[in-house]
């Protein structure tokens, strides 16, 4: 892996890419994505991974925000550019470029310093005790920050890493089957499948933790891997906190479902001050608010529109970075995270948190994910819509309707928090990581 990890950087240098330059690198993971990954950085690079499922406009929007020196394709061609970014490497020492999910809005691009990936691998190396006879699998692309986060974290503890080069249910299952990894990190959708595919097998006891994050798992889901025997971590972090905020080992989060666990060693987190979506002002960690993380894994800039200069991460005067998380800190230090600020839904003068909506929906049978958000109305303003995915993995059951969507909810939330619009759909849209998308549930619910 050395000498190949020089070889790409003797390439970058022999076609013309200036120090301290962007590349973008667009390979699915594997041997020649990491090589590539870690040439870039010994020839002076910011890389700048992309996720390697991208359509082309959004390699294109990618390209713009960007504006790297050259790029690596998914066949390992190199493409140079005649405008590059005037970005440097030793801007706030940023080592690597990440797009947001885009789940609410455009991806904007997060910059992260060579220190925060060090210090999120040795707090994740201290929480889940990792060892260097250890074997991580990689299943999301290194363009997510959980995929370049978890690389990153095996090569500080001198563990291993088993890549596929895309999700591939079956074969992860065979591994976690198997013994072939002692760790996992997974979304939610990817977890559903891996249950789906083991069929009732056993994991190996070798399986000693599967990472759950980058969008909220429903409880159901939870349940039904601690049943199947796999020691689910659920996870809460972002790209701005470069993976990980806070974990809950798979002990915590069997007595204490909901919870996202502890801040990682070394970081802190707290209901802000700031004002809520309904006025009011969390002034007690107990009580829920907007989310705030301080602590050494924050990224350092942030690029949100083409052409756009790099501006420093957003932070108070404390160095309390702000998320865009609702949720609280309970008496013991634990991270309860309860939806989005900026999606909270008033109708009639109510506020409405969409993943409390999500959770009811969620628990009942023949569903297998929900996404609730607020739909225009002339008399309440808004109403509580729900787009819900089926779950069909028994051809037996009687697949759900609508109807039957408003009767369960009818027995489990108050009247004004009951969904007054539902669609049934066989998949939810989805992000390239399995996060499903808002904005374009929105869209689907009134499409035909």
């Amino acid at each position: 892996m050395d000498q190949a990890a020089t070889r790409w950087a003797d390439r970058f240098r022999a076609a013309g890419v200036p120090s301290g330059a962007v590349v973008a690198l667009s390979s699915p993971p594997g041997p020649e994505a990491v090589a590539a990954l870690f040439g870039a950085w010994r020839g002076g690079y910011v890389a700048a991974p992309l996720h390697e499922g991208l359509a082309e406009e959004e390699i294109a929007h990618a390209l713009r925000l960007l504006r790297p020196a050259c790029r690596v394709t998914n066949d390992g061609t190199l493409a140079t550019f005649a405008d590059p970014s005037h970005l440097r490497a030793q801007q706030r020492n940023v080592c690597a470029f990440l797009l947001t999910s885009g789940s609410s809005g455009s991806p904007k691009a997060v910059g992260i310093a060579g220190s925060a990936f060090a210090a999120s691998a040795a707090a994740t190396r201290t929480l889940l005790d990792l060892r260097p006879a250890d074997c991580w699998g990689l299943c999301l692309s290194l363009g997510h920050v959980g995929g370049l986060a978890l690389l990153l974290r095996t090569v500080a503890v001198g563990c291993s890493v088993r890549c596929w080069p895309s999700f591939d249910p079956d074969r992860v299952a065979s591994a976690v089957a198997a013994g072939r990894v002692t760790h996992l990190s997974l979304v939610p959708v990817m977890l559903r499948r891996v249950l789906d595919r083991l069929g009732g097998r056993a994991p190996s006891p070798k399986l000693r933790c599967v990472l759950v994050g980058g969008a909220a798992a429903p409880r159901k889901l939870l349940e039904r891997a601690a049943t199947a025997g796999l020691p689910v971590a659920p996870t809460w972090g972002m790209t701005e906190t470069t993976s990980q905020a806070a974990t809950a080992p798979p002990e915590l989060a069997q007595r204490l479902p909901g919870t996202a666990g502890r801040p990682l060693p070394g970081v802190q987190v707290k209901v802000s001050k700031t004002a809520t979506p309904n006025g009011r002002t969390a002034a007690q960690n107990n009580q829920n608010g907007v989310l705030a993380v301080r602590g050494p894994t924050l990224a350092s800039v942030v690029m949100r529109t083409p052409g756009a200069a790099p501006e420093p991460l957003p932070l108070d005067s404390d160095g309390w970075f702000l998320t865009a998380d609702m949720g609280r800190v309970d008496d013991a230090g634990r991270v309860w995270v309860e939806g989005r600020a900026d999606e909270t839904i008033v109708t009639g003068g109510l506020n409405v948190s969409p993943r409390q909506v999500e959770e009811v929906i969620e628990s009942m049978p023949g569903v297998a994910e929900a996404v609730v958000f607020g739909t225009p109305d002339e008399e309440w303003g808004e109403v509580v819509t729900a787009l819900v995915e089926a779950d069909r993995k028994d051809a037996d059951r009687q697949v759900v309707e609508a109807d039957d969507v408003f009767d369960y909810c009818r027995a489990r939330l108050a009247k004004g928090r009951r969904p007054r619009r539902v669609r049934v759909v066989n998949r939810l849209p989805r992000t390239r990581t399995g996060k499903p998308m808002r904005n374009a549930a929105r869209e689907r619910f009134d499409s035909p």
